[in-house]
């Protein structure tokens, strides 16, 4: 009975089920795409506008369909910049290039939609330097560059191969090039390094100093702290040294320190370096294992932190910036240290993100005497609201170039950019137009006769789109006619200027970058200033 009772209840359970499964009605639920507003329609030809390139101020036709019912309404737009539509018919768009252009690709815009369509190139009096030979240049940044007295320039970084030339025989962390670019292997450094090299300097007697990020250069593995001397072909300057049970041939530059180092600076025979480090570091050699077997390496450190300099055979120059009492250097900056310039009578002008230097007040800036001490002649003022990234000095314009993330130096409206006189003071006649808060000038250099090269990661100057790359006049204003190169994909870290046989500006870029006016840049090219 009971079981008869389970199966007809169980029975019972399945049919109602089934009924209320039969007459429940279907859910509906809203169009997630409901309401969305209709396709333009407008559709923009990837073929060359025609003409293909022209100066501000020239008519171009740019192919498009469906624009005929937004003739009124819509706007055109080159690289950025609003251009005047001129005519609009079935075929396309007829717009007049800005005097604010910049080479790159035009557009339509209807309320807050975007049609995007083919490159326009604006030409004007900056180009690229057709006899440069490097046209694929390096695969990772190139940080800093050496110019020898022939014109030949040694190229320092973190790349692996240039010009494509490094497959059979690598081209690790340093190069040397012609005046022009190409590769001159002439430089014997083998291997190089397996880490990166972030700067070089020149000694008085011809040989390199390098520093960076590295343990190792060619066959010395491991024998390197972040620093070491290269004799003028590029071969590692080296000496024989015993050890507890033979000898062995190791770097003659006996010195370097625990991280990494941002940038040398040489001063006759004295090499100072400025980094992110604690320590620094000298190998003792002849020791034997706790067996008195085999060889054993013992390596001294004293407390330096940031900022060291080194005699020329690696030992520590005591005399710089150090406690004798204490046996380690005084505190220096508060915070890191971005760059610095040593100047011609051995003063060292620091630039970073700190407010303090020795427990003295010194905003982001500050010149130190040969010892290492605060130089109070440099009329700094009050430095800068926020950091600095880079200083440069241009002998002929007798200025400094400051950028950062800055709005004021020593009090004065500034907005990232900077020119200083010599003694420090700010030059007033120069003042970087209003930024965003998220622009940021990484790197400003004086050309000779005044001009401003600034890099950094920035869209707008002056409410004019640039991008990450522009030329300034010597107020601060964009140069006209020099700004029509298209966006920059990177950063430069460093320009190095010459001139041509008709004496016309060149500008050797460098830094990390793969794109310069709308071509193809592996980290290296240069410009022509007409």
């Amino acid at each position: 009975m009971s079981f008869n009772f389970r199966y007809i209840l169980l029975a019972l359970m399945i049919y109602i089920g089934f009924s209320t499964s039969c007459t429940t009605k279907e859910k509906t639920y809203e169009d997630p795409y409901a309401g969305g507003r209709p396709v333009l329609g407008i559709r923009m030809s990837t073929d060359y506008p025609e003409p293909r390139m022209g100066e501000p101020g020239s008519v171009v036709k740019f192919k498009a369909t469906g624009l005929l019912p937004y003739k009124n309404t819509l706007r055109f737009l080159l690289n950025g910049e609003p251009a005047e539509v001129v005519g609009i018919d079935s075929t396309g768009i007829q717009v007049k290039v800005p005097e604010s252009a910049s080479t790159g690709v035009g557009a339509v815009a209807v309320d807050d939609r975007i049609v995007f369509g083919p490159v326009f190139r604006v030409t004007g009096k900056l180009q690229l330097d057709n006899s440069f030979k490097a046209t694929v240049g390096a695969d990772r940044v190139i940080t800093d560059v050496l110019v020898l007295a022939d014109g030949r320039m040694i190229m320092v970084g973190d790349f692996t191969d240039y010009e494509r030339k490094g497959t059979v025989k690598p081209i690790n962390r340093i190069l040397m090039t012609t005046k022009d670019g190409d590769l001159d292997r002439s430089l014997l450094t083998d291997g190089g390094s397996p880490g990166y090299i972030s700067s070089i300097a020149s000694l008085p007697n011809g040989k390199m100093v390098i520093g960076g990020g590295f343990s190792s250069y060619n066959i010395h593995l491991g024998e390197i702290s972040n620093i070491t001397v290269l004799n003028s072909n590029g071969t590692i300057d080296s000496m024989v040294v015993r050890t507890f049970t033979n000898q062995d041939t190791v770097p003659a530059f006996n010195g370097g320190v625990d991280g990494s180092i941002r940038k040398v600076f040489t001063n006759g025979n004295s090499i100072t370096a400025i980094g992110g480090f604690n320590f620094y570091l000298q190998r003792v050699y002849g020791y034997g294992d706790y067996r008195g077997k085999y060889d054993s390496l013992a390596i001294d450190s004293v407390r330096i932190k940031n900022l060291v300099r080194f005699f020329p055979d690696g030992s520590l120059d005591s005399s710089f910036n150090y406690n004798l009492a204490l046996h380690k250097s005084f505190d220096g900056p508060n915070g890191p240290i971005n760059d610095g310039f040593m100047q011609e009578d051995g003063k060292l002008i620091l630039v970073g993100r700190f407010t303090k230097y020795n427990n003295e007040a010194a905003n982001n800036i500050v010149r130190l005497n040969a010892d290492g001490s605060i130089d109070r002649t440099f009329k700094s003022g009050n430095g800068s609201d926020l950091d600095i990234s880079s200083i440069t000095y241009n002998k002929f314009t007798h200025r400094f170039t400051l950028a950062g993330n800055f709005t004021t130096f020593d009090g004065v409206e500034q907005n990232g950019l900077a020119l200083l006189k010599e003694d420090g003071s700010l030059d007033q006649a120069f003042k970087g137009s209003t930024k965003e808060n998220t622009d940021v000038y990484e790197f400003a250099a004086q050309l000779s006769n005044g001009w401003m090269i600034v890099s950094g990661n920035f869209r707008n100057y002056g409410g004019v789109h640039r991008g990450n790359f522009m030329v300034l006049d010597q107020k601060g204003a964009l140069l006209k006619g020099y700004n029509t190169n298209g966006d920059l994909g990177g950063v430069v870290r460093h320009i190095y200027e010459t001139k041509n046989f008709a004496g016309q500006i060149q500008v050797l870029l460098t830094g990390g970058f793969d794109k310069f006016d709308e071509q193809p840049a592996g980290n290296v090219t240069r410009i022509l200033l007409k």
